[in-house]
C-alpha cells in the first residue's frame, strides 16, 4: 500500500514539475548588423608602432594606482571609402584582449621591473580597459571615413601604470595588438 501511494505522489510531483516547465515564460531576440563597404588600410607606418616612454624615477609609482609617463602616438588609416547606404561613417581601433594584457586591461610588462604595466589612453585621454571595452566605447573613438580617400589619424596615448603600488626599477616591455572596427 505505502509502495502505490508512495508511487502516486511521485507521478503527481512528475506532473507538477512538467506543469512548471511548459509554463516558463518565452521572449524573443531581435539581431541587427550591418556589413559595411569600407577599404580603410593601416599605413605602412602604424602596423607597427613604436612607442617610447620616457625615463621615469621609480619613487612615481609607489601608490597604488599611480601613473606617469604620458606619451602620444597615432595610427594612420588611409584609402577609406564609403558608398552610399552600405558605407562605414567611423574608423576606429579596438585593442585585443590577449595574453598582452593583465587582468586590469592594461598592457603587461614582460621588462624587468615589476608591479608597472602600461595603460593605454583614448584621444580624450581617459584610460581605455582592454578587457571590458566596450563597441560603443571603441567608435565614440574613432574618426570620420568622410576623409575622400586622404589619411586618418587615430590619436592614443600610453603611460606607465602601477595599480598596487611599489614599482621597482627595470626596463618596461608590452605589445598591443588591435583590428579596425567601423560604424
Amino acid at each position: 500500500m505505502q509502495k502505490k501511494l508512495l508511487a502516486a505522489m511521485m507521478a503527481l510531483v512528475g506532473v507538477g514539475a512538467s506543469m512548471a516547465v511548459s509554463a516558463a515564460q518565452t521572449g524573443q531576440i531581435n539581431i541587427t548588423g550591418k556589413v559595411v563597404d569600407t577599404t580603410c588600410v593601416v599605413d605602412a607606418g602604424s602596423g607597427n608602432v613604436q612607442v617610447t616612454l620616457p625615463n621615469v624615477d621609480k619613487s612615481l609609482l609607489q601608490s597604488a594606482g599611480s601613473y606617469t609617463g604620458i606619451t602620444p602616438f597615432s595610427i594612420k588609416v588611409s584609402g577609406c571609402t564609403t558608398s552610399s547606404g552600405t558605407g562605414a561613417d567611423t574608423v576606429s581601433v579596438a585593442f585585443v584582449p590577449d595574453a598582452n594584457v593583465d587582468s586590469n586591461g592594461n598592457l603587461s610588462n614582460t621588462g624587468g621591473a615589476s608591479a608597472v604595466a602600461v595603460q593605454l589612453l583614448d584621444k580624450g585621454q581617459q584610460p581605455i580597459n582592454i578587457h571590458n571595452d566596450s563597441y560603443s566605447a571603441q567608435v565614440t573613438r574613432g574618426e570620420s571615413t568622410n576623409v575622400a580617400g586622404g589619411s586618418i589619424d587615430l590619436k592614443y596615448f600610453a603611460r606607465y601604470y602601477s595599480a598596487a603600488g611599489g614599482a621597482t626599477a627595470g626596463t618596461v616591455v608590452s605589445q598591443a595588438n588591435f583590428q579596425l572596427i567601423y560604424q
